[in-house]
This record gives C-alpha cells, structure tokens and sequence, in this order.
C-alpha cells in the first residue's frame, strides 16, 4: 500500500478485503482483490467475479426457512451458531444445512469467530461454531446476489401490492390466478 502511495486506505482495504483466519493466522487479505484494488485503486468486489456462486445462490435460494433465516442474520452483520461437517459430499448438500454452511466456510465466505470445543460438550451433541460473514467484499456480493433475486419477482408482485393497498379485487385476482396456473 506505500508502495503504491495509498498509505491512507489502508483501514478501508482491511475492512473490504481482510478477515480470513487460517489457524492461529489473522488479518490475511484475499490476494486477487489486493492485486486487483492496487491495480485500479477502486474498491469493487473483485472476488466475486473469479468464479461461478451458482451452487452457493442455488443452495441458498433453495434452502429451507431456517437457512434463509441464518442467512439474513449474517446478511445483517450478525453470526450464527451451528455444527460443521467437515466431511462434506456433494451430494448431500440439497438436505444437509451444516454442509451447507460448511461449504460456505471451506469457500472462504464465511469465517469461524469461536467453536465448541469437543471435551465441553456432552455425549452425543455436537460442537457448534460461531461464523460470520468473511468481510465486506463477501457481504457487498451476497447482497447483490439477493437483489437479483428480487429482482426477477419485483414488477409483478409489486402490481400485486398495489392492487391490495388500491382495493383492486379484479387485479388481486388476476394476478392469483397466474400463479396458481403456474404453481400447478
């Protein structure tokens, strides 16, 4: 960053590209977006753009209400609590949510804050970690990956909600019946 002559954004760069832990190991900055940022010297989502998160929009978008839920949380800049399969198949991700969330952690978009360790827990429970969303380059992509998923619904169920607030039984209903065509 003095190399570059941008001593003064060094604060701003941890906040957007820091936070990964490997180990003992903090304060390690994702290489491609500090190259990336040095290069053009404007803070974007640089990782983001490097490969496919289908699976992850997939797994996400499709997953149950307590993975929404957790989601949002993080969304939000809170953490959640659960176990890690450290073993993860692919084939198990549809109907496994700590897979889920372990896939995310072994990605690099979330980070552990604490874990459990084994010799406190009980018999037969598991350990549970505390993660959190990596930094605010990975918030600034799962944001924008929520937002076009809203967006592909807006128009018409926003037509639906102003129907309802305007009394209009005759769009209410049209815009039902659309659905339950579609739906069945």
């Amino acid at each position: 960053m003095d190399e570059c002559g941008l001593s003064e954004k060094k604060e701003q760069v941890k906040y957007w590209y820091d936070g990964f832990i490997f180990g003992e190991c903090k304060d390690i900055y994702n290489p491609w977006s500090i190259l990336n940022y040095l290069d053009k010297k404007d803070f974007r989502t640089y990782w983001a753009n490097t490969s496919s998160n289908s699976l992850v929009g997939k797994l996400l978008r499709e997953g149950n209400r307590t993975i929404k839920e957790k989601f949002e949380n993080l969304l939000c800049g809170e953490t959640i609590r659960t176990p890690i399969d450290e073993q993860i198949v692919y084939n198990q991700l549809d109907n496994n949510e700590s897979a889920i969330w372990s896939l995310l952690l072994a990605s690099g978009y979330l980070k552990v804050l604490s874990f459990e360790r084994e010799e406190s827990l009980e018999y037969g429970e598991e350990a549970k970690y505390e993660l959190v969303l990596t930094n605010y380059e990975v918030e600034r992509m799962f944001s924008t990956m929520v937002r076009g998923w809203l967006k592909c619904v807006e128009p018409d169920y926003n037509d639906f909600i102003k129907a309802l607030l305007l009394g209009d039984k005759k769009a209410m209903n049209a815009y039902m019946n659309r659905v339950a065509l579609s739906t069945f």
